[in-house]
């Protein structure tokens, strides 16, 4: 990607019609997921073309074809109480990981994101945050797709700080980001440590913002943050978790508001999992800054003012 392309999509980024937007989600692995595709359905800025199941494996999947069924299951769930009827299709994705860097792994998932980018001349952002199996393979089977699909990565940690880039998203398909970082993709590139770990909620606001108020989203939510953190109705407990995967969906909504990206030398990893310079050459679009209080407080609002309110 080249320097005029990047400044492209962050224009299109700040124009008020909606962005083409493709969530690729491991819905199953942990909750930050879950917030992620609620806000994607609710934000009017976002054009939300399809959900992917990604794969993981991990203590919640037998498998890594497991892990992607249980993200299938799990992104529909809360698409479904989130915004029911709203007719945006779920794809299952891949059941591997690719075999290595020119091999995709073919999927309802990948084959929907190369249909998305080719209905339109517009920027398609697909953004993955789980392994970017789906992304990958897309590429993979039609490169054409090179020239509008806009590839937002949540993962690998901040170049400036860590040597490694290997977090889970990256290092569970280290083939697909080879494919997606080292081969001149339009990349928006948001680490993981140093960067989308400021996104981080405690069980008490979630509860205060989305509990009690007859939103089956904002109940269902609360809940994964009380589940996961043993946090009972009635208990006071200070308890945090990192939303990270909201990132993906923050940046298309404001654009320099909530967050305040940069355009440096493109980066890859190499098999070990360790940055180095990209290949390819060219530049990406990178960001490690947040305004957490707005995102947070825009979420919530949407949440409370456009999910559904149906007696349950």
């Amino acid at each position: 990607m080249n320097r005029e392309t990047c400044e492209a999509i962050l224009a299109r980024i700040e124009e008020d019609r909606p962005k083409k937007f493709f969530l690729d989600t491991d819905t199953a692995n942990e909750i930050d997921d879950q917030f992620a595709v609620a806000y994607a359905l609710l934000a009017e800025d976002v054009e939300v073309l399809g959900f992917g199941a990604a794969p993981f494996l991990n203590q919640n999947a037998a498998s890594v074809a497991d892990g992607m069924e249980k993200s299938y299951e799990e992104l529909v769930r809360v698409r479904d109480l989130t915004l029911p009827g709203c007719g945006v299709p779920a794809y299952r994705g891949a059941d591997r990981y690719l075999p290595d860097r020119d091999t995709p792994v073919d999927s309802p998932a990948a084959r929907a994101i190369v249909e998305a980018c080719r209905a339109t001349d517009d920027y398609v952002f697909v953004a993955s945050i789980g392994c970017f199996t789906n992304a990958a393979s897309a590429l993979l089977l039609d490169p054409s797709i090179r020239q509008n699909m806009v590839a937002v990565l949540i993962g690998a940690n901040d170049a400036d700080l860590y040597r490694s880039a290997n977090d889970f998203n990256l290092r569970q398909d280290r083939a697909a980001a080879q494919v997606l970082l080292g081969t001149g993709a339009n990349v928006i590139l948001l680490p993981a440590a140093g960067g989308t770990e400021v996104l981080h909620l405690t069980a008490m606001e979630c509860a205060y913002a989305l509990e009690g108020k007859n939103l089956p989203a904002g109940d269902y939510l609360t809940g994964l943050m009380r589940r996961d953190h043993g946090v009972p109705f009635g208990t006071v407990m200070s308890t945090t978790h990192i939303i990270w995967d909201i990132a993906s969906v923050a940046i298309l909504r404001r654009g320099h508001r909530f967050w305040d990206p940069g355009i440096r030398d493109a980066l890859s990893v190499d098999d070990e999992g360790m940055f180095t310079p990209s290949p390819a050459g060219g530049v990406m679009i990178y960001n490690k800054t947040y305004d957490r209080d707005g995102i947070f407080t825009d979420l919530f609002r949407l949440i409370c003012t456009k999910a559904d309110r149906r007696a349950y």
